[in-house]
């Protein structure tokens, strides 16, 4: 059967642009990530089915793999690049790209070391991977059909949002409490992917963080988000990367006697001492250091990825974690460098990014018979296409709408960017901190996921708000498991403002706000637009 072709190639190199710019954009709009490999397997099936009439599933394997990792590297550049902008710290978005590339392929080999043991472990659920699987053997097009209704309905509600006919953001109060939400098709798709518990809980953290902490500080509300909440928010975040980070400790420990462990950490090593070579930023301490890191939470985001998805795969939270002790090391050696420690960054994000995402595309493919080696290949094949093509994008959106902006908050980056800069400036109000982290602790004993919850703790309330509304309508609508069309719109919504990107950036184009009047029509069309479309595609594959 026909598996690695040209066409499988081409196609998976188109999606792995399109979806890793939704993907990015995403990032720095919200600070979180979709896994792209339902939307890009049934693209993949519908693309072929009316251009290429004999395409096999395990071309269709493939495209997703190609696609998938491509979007996983996007993430990583997104979280990351914001943070050396903010700072002022000059570095060509290319040798940030550099630092991110290498860091993905330590992933991709870490993550084909971890394969042997997670994916031909049958008592590990890979969610995603199977619905992925799923999808490809239905040979089914109407959910590719689906992706494309859902990209076209959330690039026409945010080009609508644009020229200022429909509302993109609510902002009010309720008993003198802040009420906000972000309308746009992306965050709400994302809160509709993510389902309403898990924005709950991250709701549950703006809340607080808004409605409980703001009345201590006097100013306005983002006056006060900005110089406080957000830093209590840091050491939640902190809090919940340290504890994932001494999970992964333990269970790096138990398999120590691995001598594909052993093996992976030497080229993990090598590749680091590589990049820190031809990346002076990083240098070769920070090389050494990132390929430890990176190997440390490559295995922990494959373990996640096999448990619970890569959508909710905590990566910046083992990141910032990192961040810290790293941030530490060097100033204890008087090694005075942010931008040492934040391309460390990049380096670790990345690894970490693309172990979860191919042991979930192992997992598809040990499920339809695909060969591990192809897929590996294909995997170098996205990041590279990312490389390219997406550092140049998110480098344009920073560009235009400006990192850490209401319109690109950039909360990853800026998170980062605040922390590295407060541990070498010495000028950090460990108070917040040490708030945040002691509410995270707190959630964590009542059994209460800590990241979700911090996260929703440091991000604007309007993101969670957005958010929560997204997960309100899957419930309503019992979509909660169905991602193929809320990633549609997510897509839809980031092409569309990278259209309008180069139009502001390049052309001077200029909109006019919307009336905050024409907000409840925007939720009623996002609500009928869901609605509508699951009403008409009610059997999925990936349910």
């Amino acid at each position: 059967m026909r598996e690695f072709t040209k066409s499988a190639i081409i196609l998976g190199t188109i999606l792995t642009v399109l979806f890793g710019i939704s993907n990015a954009y995403l990032a720095l709009k919200a600070g979180m990530t979709v896994s792209a490999s339902i939307p890009a397997a049934v693209g993949a099936l519908a693309l072929f089915s009316l251009f290429h009439k004999r395409g096999t599933i395990l071309e269709a394997n493939i495209v997703q793999t190609i696609a998938s990792a491509g979007e996983s590297l996007a993430a990583a550049i997104a979280f990351t690049l914001p943070a050396f902008f903010i700072l002022s710290i000059n570095i060509h978005p290319y040798s940030l790209g550099l630092l991110v590339l290498m860091g993905g392929s330590l992933g991709i080999i870490a993550g084909m070391t971890f394969r042997k043991d997670l994916v031909e472990d049958e008592s590990l659920p890979f969610p995603e991977g199977k619905a992925c699987a799923l999808v490809l053997k239905s040979k089914e097009t109407e959910e590719g059909k689906l992706v494309i209704l859902g990209a076209l309905v959330g690039g026409i509600i945010r080009s609508l949002q644009v020229f200022g006919i429909l509302a993109s953001s609510y902002f009010s109060s309720i008993f003198g409490k802040v009420l906000s939400l972000e309308l746009s098709p992306a965050v709400v798709g994302a809160g509709a992917i993510i389902g309403f518990r898990t924005a709950l809980i991250l709701s549950a953290g703006g809340i607080l963080s808004w409605w409980a902490l703001m009345p201590f500080f006097e100013g306005s509300p983002q006056e006060i988000w900005s110089k406080h909440l957000r830093f209590i928010g840091a050491g939640a975040v902190l809090v919940g990367g340290i504890i994932e980070f001494i999970k992964v400790l333990l269970k790096i420990y138990k398999h120590l006697g691995n001598y594909r462990i052993l093996l992976s950490i030497l080229v993990g090593v090598i590749l680091g001492i590589f990049t820190g070579l031809a990346v002076p930023e990083l240098g070769i301490l920070g090389g050494i250091l990132g390929s430890v890191f990176g190997i440390v939470f490559a295995y922990v985001s494959s373990n996640v990825t096999a448990i619970v998805g890569s959508s909710s795969n905590p990566i910046s939270g083992m990141v910032i974690a990192s961040l810290i002790v790293v941030s530490l090391i060097f100033k204890f050696l008087g090694i005075n460098s942010i931008s040492s420690v934040l391309a460390f960054a990049s380096f670790v994000a990345s690894s970490a990014s693309l172990a979860g995402d191919i042991i979930q595309d192992l997992k598809t493919g040990h499920i339809v018979g695909a060969n591990p080696k192809k897929q590996f290949i294909g995997e170098f094949i996205g990041i590279f296409a990312a490389y390219l093509f997406i550092t140049w994008v998110v480098g344009i959106l920073g560009n235009v709408y400006g990192f850490g902006s209401q319109n690109l908050p950039s909360p990853q980056g800026v998170l980062i960017g605040t922390i590295t800069k407060g541990i070498f400036e010495g000028d950090i109000d460990w108070k917040l901190i040490n708030i945040g982290g002691t509410i995270a602790l707190v959630i964590y004993m009542l059994g209460i996921p800590v990241l979700p919850f911090a996260v929703g703790l440091y991000l604007p309330l309007s993101l969670s708000g957005g958010l929560i509304l997204g997960g309100f309508i899957a419930k309503v609508l019992k979509g909660e498991r169905e991602n193929i069309l809320p990633s549609g719109m997510i897509a839809g919504d980031g092409l569309i403002s990278i259209i309008f990107a180069f139009g502001i950036g390049f052309l001077g184009w200029n909109f006019p706000e919307a009336s905050q009047n024409t907000a409840i029509f925007t939720i009623a069309l996002i609500f009928f637009s869901f609605f509508l479309l699951w009403r008409f595609f009610k059997k999925s594959p990936s349910a």
